[in-house]
């Protein structure tokens, strides 16, 4: 268990490693993927698009958005000169090597690994990102979704969930919505993104009551309109909203009300999407942990997602200062 005295962010995922692969959009459409979404498949059919894409895969990195946040928020915390980053991050994953090499990683940030080990595969996720930017997911959860109440959980400032987490149809959902409402009593500010349109469009009504849980939001256009609403109604889904809209920055809601607009910051180069919006989460609690108000947390956020976009993968590029 954690240092329950020292923890800043504590985050439940589903974890996964992530193969990047480039490739054009005819092979995304032969293969029957959804453009710039998340594609939930069993393990049979990712292991044949890994066969198929071939030599095309550039790595094998640990994923999951839980773990991408709290990596950049452990990263500012050493940048930030703190010794005991205080990240813990909570998940399932199989007996197999994938599963090691993931806490491997963990340990290697910094982050408590709070893990459960269950007989079979790891999940993995196969990133797929065309000449754009643009980025779609296979995904195959593998043993990430069995994950089980544990018997003490760690206290925190924020505790960090995804609607992925929350709406799959796997063990982890309930085990989810009931670690909202215990780290909450135990005085955690609960902050909860929305992640994949058709998820969220299918489970809409469900969307939306997790979003009531939420004190702080992240979620984007295309969520937006899944949920079926629009900055009038994003304004309300909960007490502080962070409305990311691309290269247009974001905009900050705060009690109903627009707060404020955040322009994005200018990325170095655009070579892969993947993990900006974890990264700008990451750097808005990161800031709100920190003392900083709600829209200078916003622009920390819009930094780190620019970073994030310059390299591939979710990861920072290694001399990201934030100065």
């Amino acid at each position: 268990m954690a240092d329950s005295r020292s923890l800043e962010l504590f985050s439940l995922g589903t974890p996964v490693m992530d193969g990047f692969a480039q490739v054009g959009a005819e092979f995304l459409t032969s293969h029957k993927l959804a453009l710039g979404s998340s594609n939930f498949m069993d393990s049979a059919r990712l292991a044949q698009l890994e066969k198929d894409v071939g030599p095309r895969i550039r790595s094998w990195d640990p994923g999951d958005n839980g773990r991408n946040v709290c990596e950049s928020f452990a990263r500012l915390q050493q940048n930030n000169k703190q010794k005991n980053v205080g990240v813990a991050y909570a998940g399932s994953i199989g007996t197999d090597d994938v599963g090691s090499r993931f806490v491997d990683n963990l340990r290697m940030h910094g982050i408590v690994p709070l893990m459960q080990h269950i007989n079979g595969a790891s999940g993995r996720i196969l990133a797929f990102v065309t000449p754009e930017g643009q980025r779609t997911f296979a995904v195959s959860l593998g043993v990430s979704e069995q994950y089980r109440m544990p018997a003490e959980l760690p206290k925190a400032k924020y505790f960090f969930i995804t609607s992925i987490t929350a709406l799959t149809p796997g063990p982890i959902s309930h085990v989810t919505w009931m670690m909202i409402d215990q780290m909450r009593r135990a005085g955690s500010k609960i902050a909860i993104a929305f992640e994949s349109p058709a998820m969220l469009e299918k489970s809409r009504s469900r969307a939306l009551e997790l979003a009531a849980k939420a004190d702080v939001l992240f979620l984007n256009e295309e969520e937006m309109k899944a949920v079926g609403t629009d900055e009038a109604g994003v304004a309300k889904l909960a007490p502080l909203v962070y409305l990311k809209k691309g290269a247009d920055g974001s905009i900050v809601f705060s009690a109903g009300s627009k707060l404020a607009e955040i322009a994005a910051h200018p990325a170095k180069k655009l070579v892969d999407t993947t993990g900006a919006g974890d990264n700008f989460a990451a750097g808005v609690l990161w800031g709100l942990a920190h003392g900083k108000d709600e829209a200078a947390a916003g622009r920390i956020g819009a930094k780190l997602g620019a970073a994030a976009v310059s390299k591939f993968g979710a990861s920072l590029p290694l001399d990201f200062r934030l100065e």
